[in-house]
């Protein structure tokens, strides 16, 4: 006598098998292939500096809440260019971030350790300078980096020039 299949059965037996064979993708448990290292990706120093310059913005803000309705939206925008850089390096969005191996964030965009100057002009046009220089550094990473990367680099290169116009 057959017994009959019910449908649910068999839905259950067709997603069940496919999960069971990707389960058993690694029956040892041991993954033999390369590991991949965030700190060896190219786009860790742009990263590491563009987390500077969003802290160099707080810090200027810090010292000039007036001047939060114009800077804070460029802080946002660095804001967001750490979490699009930390998801393409494949980090947590939030950090904490690791340090570039063979690399240091003293560089073109690297935010200054010194003190926020105690003019609001004098601050921004540091703020201005740093942009310049980190416009620069986000072009030559564009230019540098595999045709993938493009539309993310080229969109932050972007965005710092138009920051430059906003401080000019």
């Amino acid at each position: 006598m057959a017994v009959p299949i019910r449908r649910r059965a068999l839905l259950a037996a067709a997603v069940a098998a496919p999960t069971a064979v990707l389960a058993g993708c690694d029956p040892g448990g041991k993954d033999e292939g390369p590991r991949y290292d965030p700190t060896t990706d190219t786009l860790m120093p742009l990263l590491t500096r563009t987390v500077a310059l969003r802290e160099r913005y707080g810090e200027v803000l810090t010292a000039f809440p007036a001047l939060q309705d114009r800077l804070g939206p460029l802080k946002d925008d660095h804001a967001a260019h750490v979490i699009a850089l930390a998801r393409e390096i494949g980090l947590p969005e939030n950090g904490p971030f690791p340090a570039p191996s063979g690399a240091t964030a003293s560089g073109p965009g690297a935010a200054s350790a010194s003190p926020v100057p105690a003019e609001q002009g004098a601050a921004l046009k540091e703020l201005a300078a740093l942009e310049k220089a980190a416009r620069q550094d986000a072009e030559g990473a564009c230019l540098a980096a595999p045709s993938y990367r493009a539309a993310l680099l080229g969109s932050i290169t972007a965005c710092r020039a138009g920051h430059q116009e906003v401080l000019a």
